[in-house]
C-alpha cells in the first residue's frame, strides 16, 4: 500500500459512534489528524510510488501505519467477537467501519470463520498472522459443549500446525463444539545472529525473547493469546 493509498484508506475509516467499536486505540479524529498531517508534508508528492521523506516526514508516516495497524487489528477483533465465525455478520461490522474487502490486498480484512464440512465433522480457518517469509505456528483448540455460548469444561490437546485451516472427523452428528485458536510467531534470526523479538498483534504472540537473544518462558503462565471462541453444531 504506498503512502497515498495508507492516507485514503485512514480518512475512510468512520469509527465514531460505533455501536461495536466502542473502545479503539485511536479515535477517528486522532486517525484523521495523522492522515492529514502526512498530507501537509508530502502535499502534490503523496502519489509519487518513490517519493523521498525527510527525517521527520518518516516519523509522521511511521506514526499514520502503526495507528492504521493497530485500528484495523481492534475492528477485526471487535467484529471477530460479533461475528462468532459468521462472515456475513464480520463483513457488516467491518464494511461499517472501512476496514472492507474491497481495499488492497495488504488491508484485506480477516475472520475466524467456520466453513462448510463433511457430516461429522468441522472445517475452520483463522486469520494468516505474520509476514511473508516468516515461520508461523497456529494452535488449535476444541471441545464438546453443552450449547452455543457455553465454554466447553475439557478442551482436545492443543493441534499444532504450519497452516490456517483445520478439519476434524469423528464426530456425532448435532454435537456442539466451542473452536478457539492462537497464533505463535516465530523469532527471526540467522546463522551469524541470535532470536529478535516481534511485534505480535492481540490474537497473535512473538516467542518471548530476552535481551540476549534467547527463548525466556515463564513458570506457570500461558504466553499464547487466544482468540474468542466460536461455537459449531455438527452436520
Amino acid at each position: 500500500m504506498s503512502i497515498y493509498e495508507e492516507v485514503v484508506f485512514t480518512l475512510g475509516i468512520k469509527l465514531t459512534g460505533d455501536p461495536d467499536a466502542t473502545a479503539p486505540p485511536y479515535t477517528q479524529a486522532q486517525l484523521q489528524t495523522l492522515a492529514t498531517t502526512v498530507q501537509a508534508d508530502l502535499g502534490s508528492r503523496i502519489t509519487d510510488p518513490h517519493v523521498t521523506l525527510t527525517d521527520q516526514q518518516q516519523v509522521d508516516v511511521d506514526a499514520l501505519s502503526r495507528a492504521l495497524i493497530a485500528v484495523k487489528n481492534y475492528v477485526e477483533q471487535v467484529a471477530n467477537a460479533k461475528a462468532k465465525g459468521n462472515r456475513a455478520v464480520f463483513d457488516t461490522v467491518a464494511d461499517r467501519i472501512g476496514i472492507t474487502s474491497k481495499q488492497p490486498r495488504k488491508q484485506h480484512p480477516r475472520v475466524f470463520e467456520s466453513l462448510p464440512a463433511e457430516a461429522g465433522g468441522f472445517h475452520v480457518r483463522v486469520p494468516s498472522e505474520g509476514t511473508r517469509g516468516q515461520g508461523t505456528t497456529y494452535y488449535f483448540d476444541y471441545g464438546i459443549t453443552t450449547a452455543k455460548n457455553v465454554m466447553p469444561a475439557i478442551w482436545q490437546k492443543s493441534i499444532a500446525l504450519p497452516v490456517t485451516e483445520l478439519i476434524v472427523t469423528g464426530l456425532p452428528s448435532g454435537t456442539i463444539i466451542g473452536v478457539r485458536y492462537a497464533a505463535l510467531l516465530h523469532p527471526q534470526h540467522t546463522p551469524k545472529s541470535d532470536a529478535k523479538a516481534l511485534l505480535a498483534s492481540k490474537v497473535s504472540v512473538a516467542v518471548p525473547v530476552n535481551k540476549a537473544g534467547k527463548v525466556s518462558l515463564t513458570h506457570g503462565v500461558d504466553f499464547l493469546h487466544y482468540s474468542d471462541i466460536i461455537y459449531i453444531t455438527i452436520p
